[in-house]
């Protein structure tokens, strides 16, 4: 990612790397020529000419310095800022293309972690460390051979005698905080999931009287993510100190023997000011040396955990593949066996399923007992092997997953609505769609007049996730949503579950008589809905137990039979 980005940025860090180096040798003169200034003026300042040009000499050096200050601030600090922009949009786009098995296994406040504190390390590694390495580099380079030109070469290498022991130091310290850094980053993931979960569940926690449950936990992962925090606080905060007191050592060296060699008349007072004024100048890039290392070790610890998301492979690849000109919605799967990336038995076994085209096919049975797996493999949003499920007679793994999509309406269980208005949450995907087709979809999914009904109709905003609205109401948006793809092949996962019956086989009946010829897959566990189905699958333990007609079905005397009988039971008595 970061050779990616460097790239087409690299010009400027090379032009704010110039504009910092400028910076640095500018740095360079005024301590010079503030010495000269002392030493002409404990001569008895001779030449007063020189004495002004000496100052305009200083003026001008400091307005050098705010120029090239602000831009190598504009270059570099501005790429790290490219970079931020560029590590979250390629961030984002990655986890658009991997597969539900990632979700199913990662926490959303991890992902949010990396999003945010994350993606700040790595920019603070691709900005102020740059700046502090070149400082740390060049600027202690250049010092060091002015204080030894314009100066006095033995003090000098007295002066510098610390720098070995502070870079030891540095490197002992620099791996600890890495692996510190790493444990805090994990906890704030853990601590974000907490506050994000809390949040989105906050109705569910207040139904059931746990707040202080909740606040507990809460106040355990904050602890936790504390105790992370002050191990690393403790490391950094005895590694700074330490840095600044051999930084430091430098200049008690200096004024000890660069004292004694003005006495001797050995350097004028004059070139120790400079000397003491560079060595003041060294103290920053060695200091900033420890800073380096903290912030070089933090962002290698959040790009790994970044790099962990942008390696991460979709488990669902195309081989060969064929492109489809036509879709008809003919699915067949042939003894097909599947298993969850994250599970350890069966979820489907030996399943032999057909939907023919213009069809409607209605998928019953048991709870857990793999109706929605059935409707997710279908949608191509797990793998399968080859030679279990055909979609058109051809091999589902031979058709790219944005094919498939495009030609499947699959409205799931459950219904996720974005904070927009209700016009453009059913228009989703595609906003070109004119108001008399969303009002036309609305309607054959029997929810056109609870819109009609909100304060400002269509343009009604809804609220987080649609809590604003019933569940009836969010179920038969995401039909209208779904429907307006006008995709050949549409799959109901149980999605009307919060509807009445009535509703329900009102919206069934619209889909089957509308003008558009589509295969229709419905699962419900309301059997009422799906009497009038061209074939009825009955699935048990992940197993097709009984297929047919809903009128052979009752007739069989099997567990349709029974699931039927026990609605009609329950219906008769909740009318009494």
């Amino acid at each position: 990612m970061i050779r990616d980005f460097l790239k087409h940025n690299w010009p400027r860090y090379l032009y704010g790397s110039i504009f910092l180096i400028l910076v640095d040798l500018l740095m360079l003169v005024t301590p010079r020529v503030i010495g000269m200034i002392v030493d002409e003026i404990r001569g008895g300042a001779q030449d007063l000419n020189l004495v002004g040009l000496l100052i305009l000499a200083v003026i001008g050096v400091a307005f050098g310095l705010f120029i090239t200050r602000l831009l190598w601030r504009i270059f570099i600090m501005g790429a790290a800022r490219r970079f931020e922009y560029y590590t979250r949009k390629t961030l984002f786009e990655k986890l658009l293309t991997l597969s539900p098995t990632f979700y199913d296994k990662t926490r959303v406040g991890d992902l949010m972690a990396r999003f945010t504190n994350d993606v700040n390390a790595v920019r603070m590694a691709m900005g102020p460390a740059i700046v502090m390495i070149i400082d740390a580099v060049f600027l202690v380079t250049v010092t060091i051979i002015a204080m030894g030109l314009f100066t006095n070469w033995s003090l000098t290498w007295i002066s510098i005698a610390p720098l070995p022991a502070l870079a030891v130091v540095s490197t002992f310290f620099g791996k600890m905080i890495h692996k510190r850094f790493k444990l805090v980053q994990a906890s704030f993931s853990d601590l974000t999931d907490t506050i994000e979960e809390s949040i989105s569940g906050v109705r569910l926690i207040k139904s059931y009287g746990i707040e202080d449950l909740r606040n507990e936990t809460l106040t355990e992962k904050s602890n936790l993510y504390v105790d992370k925090n002050m191990n690393l606080v403790k490391v950094w905060g005895m590694f700074f100190p330490l840095t600044q007191t051999l930084s430091m050592l430098g200049s008690v060296l200096a004024t000890l023997f660069g004292g004694r060699m003005v006495i001797l008349g050995q350097i004028t007072l004059g070139e120790y000011i400079t000397f003491t004024s560079y060595l003041g100048m060294l103290v920053w890039p060695m200091t900033a040396f420890g800073w380096v290392i903290n912030i070089i070790q933090r962002g290698r610890a959040s790009y790994r955990r970044l790099m962990e998301v942008l390696e991460e492979e979709n488990n669902i690849t195309t081989n060969d593949p064929i492109e489809v000109v036509s879709f008809e919605g003919h699915v067949v799967m042939k003894n097909l066996t599947f298993t969850y990336p994250t599970g350890t038995r069966p979820a489907l076994e030996n399943i032999d399923f057909e939907v023919k085209p213009d069809s409607k096919i209605a998928i019953v049975g048991t709870t857990g007992s793999g109706k929605s797996t059935m409707a997710k493999l279908i949608a191509r949003l797990y793998p399968v092997e080859e030679g279990m499920l055909f979609i058109d007679g051809v091999d589902i793994n031979n058709l790219r997953p944005e094919a498939i999509r495009d030609n499947v309406a699959y409205v799931p269980q459950e219904t996720f609505l974005f904070s927009e208005t209700v016009g453009n949450n059913i228009r989703f995907g595609n906003m070109e769609i004119s108001d008399e087709e969303v009002e036309r979809y609305a309607k054959v999914a029997s929810i056109h007049e609870d819109i009609e009904g909100f304060s400002k109709g269509y343009k009604t905003i809804v609220g987080e996730r649609g809590v604003t609205l019933s569940g009836g109401q969010k179920q038969r948006i995401s039909i209208a949503r779904a429907l307006i793809k006008e995709a050949p092949l549409v799959i109901l996962d149980d999605c009307l579950s919060a509807v009445d019956t009535e509703t329900e086989a009102e919206i069934l009946k619209s889909l089957k008589e509308s003008e558009i010829n589509r295969s229709i897959i419905v699962i419900s566990h309301r059997l009422k809905a799906v009497v009038d189905s061209d074939e009825i699958y009955v699935l048990h333990d992940g197993r097709i137990v009984e297929k047919g007609a809903h009128a052979d079905l009752v007739e069989a005397g099997g567990l349709y039979q029974r699931m039927y009988e026990r609605q009609m039971l329950e219906e008769k008595l909740e009318e009494e």
